[in-house]
This record gives C-alpha cells, sequence and structure tokens, in this order.
C-alpha cells in the first residue's frame, strides 16, 4: 500500500513505517522541512488531495493538531483517499477540557471532581491548554496563576496520585482497539480496566463520534478504581505497545472498520 503522513512523522513512526510489510511506498506532505521520505509540499487541502490522488495514496494519516483545527477530517471525509485523523469536533476532548469532564460523568466514567471554592491544598488548576496545568499549595499561588491565566479558560479540580499510564486508542467509527502495558498492571487493576473500556466504547459509540483516528487517554489509578485525568487527540502509538503488529494492518483495519477483528 501507498502511505502519506500529514504533518512531520516522528522517528517512532518512520520506524514503524520501514519496518511495514504493507507500506509499499511512504511519502510526507510537510512545507519547509525534509524526512528520511520522499515530500511533498502543498498550498491547500486540496492540493493534498490531488497529489495523493496522483500518487495512489491509499491510507493518509494526519500527524498535524494544527491542520485538525483547521478542518482537514471534514475536508478529507467524502474524498478518495482514506484519513486516519481525529475531526475538530471531537479534539475538543483535548482542547475544552471542562467540556470533556462533563462528558464523561454523564456516561459515568471517573474523573477527578471539579471544586468550586478551594479549601483543601493542594488542588489542581486546569487550562484548556494543555502542559499549564498547575497544583496551586496556598490561596496565594491561586491568586498569582489565575492572573497568569486571566485570558485562559481554567477551573479548579480535586488533586489526585496513583499509577498512570496513556490508554492508546484507535476508533474506527464502530470498533475501538486499547493499547497500553497489561505485564505493568495487576489483576484487580485489569478487572477495572475491562469496566472502563467498556464504558469509553459505549460512550463513543452513543455519541456517534464521526471520526477515524488514533489518540490517547490519560488515566490515574485512584481509590482502587481508574480515574480519566484528560486527553492527547491525534498521538501516535509507540513501537513498544504495538509488539508484532503491523501498524499498517491496523490502520488499515480501521479504514475498513474491522478493529474488532485485529
Amino acid at each position: 500500500m501507498n502511505i502519506l503522513i500529514i504533518g512531520k512523522p516522528s522517528s517512532n513512526i518512520e520506524r514503524l513505517l520501514k519496518k511495514s510489510k504493507y507500506a509499499e511506498k511512504v511519502y510526507t506532505a510537510i512545507n519547509g522541512e525534509h524526512t528520511s521520505f520522499p515530500n511533498i509540499e502543498y498550498r491547500n487541502f486540496d492540493d493534498i488531495l490531488q497529489k495523493a490522488i496522483a500518487l495512489k495514496i491509499d491510507i493518509a494519516l494526519n500527524t498535524d493538531k494544527n491542520l485538525i483545527k483547521n478542518g482537514i477530517a471534514e475536508f478529507f471525509e467524502t474524498k478518495k483517499i482514506n484519513l486516519i485523523s481525529v475531526n475538530k469536533k471531537w479534539l475538543n476532548l483535548e482542547t475544552s477540557r471542562l467540556s470533556a469532564k462533563k462528558l464523561l460523568q454523564y456516561y459515568n466514567i471517573n474523573t477527578p471532581n471539579i471544586i468550586r471554592v478551594p479549601l483543601d491544598f493542594p488542588v489542581m488548576i486546569k487550562t484548556d491548554e494543555p502542559g499549564l496545568d498547575y497544583a496551586a499549595k496556598s490561596m496565594p499561588e491561586i491568586i498569582d496563576k489565575l492572573e497568569e491565566f486571566e485570558n485562559i479558560t481554567t477551573f479548579f479540580e480535586e488533586y489526585i496520585e496513583g499509577q498512570s499510564f496513556v490508554l492508546y486508542t484507535i476508533w474506527d467509527k464502530k470498533n475501538i482497539k486499547y493499547l497500553y502495558p497489561e505485564e505493568e498492571l495487576t489483576e484487580v487493576q485489569l478487572d477495572r480496566l475491562d469496566l472502563l473500556k467498556t464504558k469509553l466504547n459505549f460512550m463513543f459509540s452513543d455519541e456517534k463520534a464521526d471520526f477515524c483516528g488514533v489518540f490517547g487517554i490519560n488515566i490515574i489509578w485512584y481509590k482502587n478504581d481508574w480515574y480519566v485525568k484528560d486527553f492527547d487527540m491525534g498521538t501516535e502509538i509507540p513501537a513498544n505497545l504495538l509488539k508484532n503488529t503491523d501498524l499498517i494492518y491496523i490502520l488499515n483495519s480501521a479504514i475498513y472498520q474491522k478493529l474488532n477483528e485485529c
């Protein structure tokens, strides 16, 4: 199959593609940079589309979150190229974290409690911009941080600690596949994780999530159960979690809504 990576591929993605027995030719589409694969530059989404058709691309994988914000998934939805990408609507799980928490709570999925008035410390100051979360240890710290985050949506969340990891997730509009470090978990943790996965499956199905893409769910073990902290929409799968499974085989299964078979 011919593969197009839209955006700069990480060394992890490059390694997975080079060892894939299904990837015959691999190209990248990124402006102003060079990769180890043949690269095409582009002016707009239609330019990517026309060049992908000319190259007989079977699967396009988007790795650029800015392109998600600009609607690349929506553009390719009715076109002749199969695109693996989270869409703009579901990127909101990452960029509108308060709304994401409310959705999780609606489906009875554990997530740290929202706090209206912080009385106990530390307390988490959460924002809609990843990387800015802050554990405040006092009211003066809260005041300082709120001044710093003046133009950013913020809310307070209970501070919890515990074993945590990323639940890597692939969704094909119908089925879902998870990848995670099973060997690091106890029997109780695995049982509770099965329940969490069941709830997440139902949430995405019930909400009719209309994208085919890869994302991460950051979870933490707290009070003998798993809690969802936040989402990383449009992430990539680490090579070590794929083990002997070919990345292109999984992505092709997602295109044809057959993740339940792999």
